[in-house]
């Protein structure tokens, strides 16, 4: 009655249906999936937009989850950037000429060449300032005018420590009377962020779009602001040494007053060539800007010039016109009344000259025979 054990070595039947999958195998096969949709728009449950360009214009109304991160290289400083189409919207809406409205419909003037020498100066102090903290592989200034993403300005950082430094020492502070906000932003490829259309210069929905217009940089400046940086660092890093061999130094009671005093002087010559060197390049910068603007001046003129010269030559051209129309109608006007003038007196100058030949004859016999007469008289009176 016990079951029958089958021997060790007798083999045994296969089953008749396969084995179905563990739980395991179907989890690891649902991870590979979400991970392959994850930030896309198969992706039902996170945010494609804010996983790309850490901003959505629904923003804690989205649908769609935000996962912030808590680490990043790449750091997001929210609307710092002072728009200048939104501040001229925004004064011409105080002064009460636009109405109110502020949705981008006002008809309002911008003086570009200010807008593009204000956002120079801006991007300068951004980079000096975040350039403290470690080496910037980006720095881009968003030109959107959506709310969801006017003035960002985002800042990837070589390391995420360099990161981590630049949030908690720049959030919370002040630029141009604003408070910065300072967050890790999930972008870490520029180029899935970036309108491809505003680049090619074609964008149909212009500041309006949800991808990043980024403000374009000469790349002189970038460099020079790169060098600046790279002489700041070794500055300071000159610094740092020089304080901890003085340190060691006291402590140890060895180098002496003298040796203490020929560091300090040292230390002050280094931040003297230091500071010489900064002067020049930043002269060099000014001089560089100074010379675009005369360069620019002087276009000007010169268009101005030609301008003008077309504006003459055109006007002269259409007086040459006028007088040469009102010449030729004269020529016509004198050629019609010269042909029938002399018409009429083609046919009357024959007759009417011997006529006048015969009256001046006779005119002239009969008076001198009246004068002939009236000496006779005279003389018998005589």
């Amino acid at each position: 009655d016990s079951p029958r054990v089958p021997d060790a070595g007798s083999e045994q039947p296969a089953p008749s249906n396969p084995r179905p999958k563990t739980s395991h195998s179907r989890r690891a096969t649902m991870a590979k999936h979400l991970a392959r949709i994850h930030g896309t728009e198969e992706d039902k449950v996170n945010c494609p937009f804010y996983f790309k360009i850490g901003a959505c214009r629904h923003a804690d109304r989205c649908s769609r989850l935000h996962h912030r991160p808590a680490f990043s290289a790449t750091i997001l400083i929210k609307h710092i950037y002072r728009h200048p189409v939104r501040e001229a919207e925004l004064r011409a809406a105080a002064e009460g000429a636009a109405g109110a409205h502020m949705g981008g419909g006002l008809n309002v003037e911008v003086d570009r060449e200010k807008a593009l020498e204000d956002f120079l100066v801006f991007f300068e102090d951004m980079f000096s300032e975040l350039a403290k903290f470690g080496h910037l592989d980006a720095l881009h200034v968003c030109d959107n005018l959506g709310d969801h993403m006017i003035g960002h300005v985002y800042a990837k950082f070589s390391d995420e420590e360099q990161a981590s430094d630049a949030l908690n020492v720049m959030n919370g502070r002040y630029y141009g009377g604003r408070k910065m906000e300072v967050e890790f932003s999930p972008v870490t490829d520029f180029r899935e962020a970036r309108c491809r259309d505003f680049d090619d210069g074609e964008c149909a929905r212009g500041g309006f779009c949800n991808f990043m217009h980024i403000k374009p940089v000469p790349m002189c400046l970038i460099c020079s602001l790169e060098e600046d940086a790279e002489v700041d660092k070794r500055r300071d890093e000159d610094r740092r040494r020089d304080k901890e061999r003085r340190e060691r130094d006291r402590v140890s009671g060895s180098g002496g007053g003298g040796g203490s005093s020929s560091a300090s002087r040292r230390e002050r010559d280094r931040d003297r060539d230091r500071d010489r060197e900064r002067d020049r390049r930043k002269r060099s910068r000014r001089d560089g800007r100074d010379s675009r603007d005369r360069d620019r001046d002087r276009d000007r003129e010169r268009d101005r010039d030609r301008d003008r010269r077309d504006r003459d030559r055109d006007r002269d051209r259409e007086r040459d016109r006028d007088r040469d129309s009102s010449s030729k109608r004269g020529r016509r006007r004198s050629n019609s009344e010269d042909g029938g003038g002399s018409g009429g007196r083609g046919g009357e100058s024959p007759g009417g000259k011997v006529k006048r030949e015969d009256d001046g004859g006779d005119g002239g016999g009969g008076g001198r025979g009246d004068r002939s007469g009236m000496k006779q008289e005279d003389d018998s009176k005589q």
